[in-house]
């Protein structure tokens, strides 16, 4: 795909998993937003922004649970980044559920026109960089938690890009 961040190009691997190379989004940090933690519902750790701001919990329990007031979150979100209201949330996996998971994470994208997606490369782009640092691991085991179905990506920092590996399913086809 030729898009304005270059050419992204995804590559089957010998297991039958597909790799996308992207351009990693190292977040900076940002203050704590009271309207935020209003927003969500509970309070992070910690506040870092890329294109999308990130709530960064101790637990990814805290993250499962949360139920985020989308509109103001679509508002805080898109006024932090100065981009769409779109915010992840993640936590360390500590192996969640016997999963062996690195991170686990949750995609809100109001500023999308979509309440919660359930497997979001761009986002992987800055949870890699970030949880790669925290956790001196350059390829991370990650869980995005849809409820009810969830998909798991790792990912793999390679200098300044992200590889994101995992499976995929055809749902449609056609041609331009």
């Amino acid at each position: 795909f030729d898009t304005k961040s270059g050419r992204l190009t995804v590559k089957r691997l010998p297991d039958g998993r597909l790799e996308m190379d992207f351009p990693a989004q190292p977040p900076r940090a940002v203050a704590m937003l009271e309207e935020l933690v209003e927003a969500i519902g509970a309070r992070p750790q910690e506040l870092v922004a890329g294109p999308y701001l990130m709530a960064v919990f101790g637990s990814p329990d805290e993250v499962i649970a949360l139920a985020p007031d989308l509109e103001k979150v679509n508002r805080i979100a898109g006024g932090a980044t100065g981009g769409r209201g779109n915010l992840i949330c993640a936590a360390p996996g500590a192996g969640w559920k016997t999963g062996e998971f690195d991170v686990v994470s949750r995609f809100f994208a109001p500023g999308s026109g979509i309440p919660e997606d359930p497997a979001t490369g761009s986002a992987h782009c800055i949870i890699a960089p970030f949880f790669s640092e925290r956790l001196g691991k350059a390829e991370l085991n990650c869980f995005q938690a849809y409820p009810g179905r969830g998909a798991h990506i790792t990912t793999r920092l390679a200098g300044d890009r992200v590889k994101l590996i995992g499976r995929a399913r055809t749902v449609i086809e056609g041609v331009f």
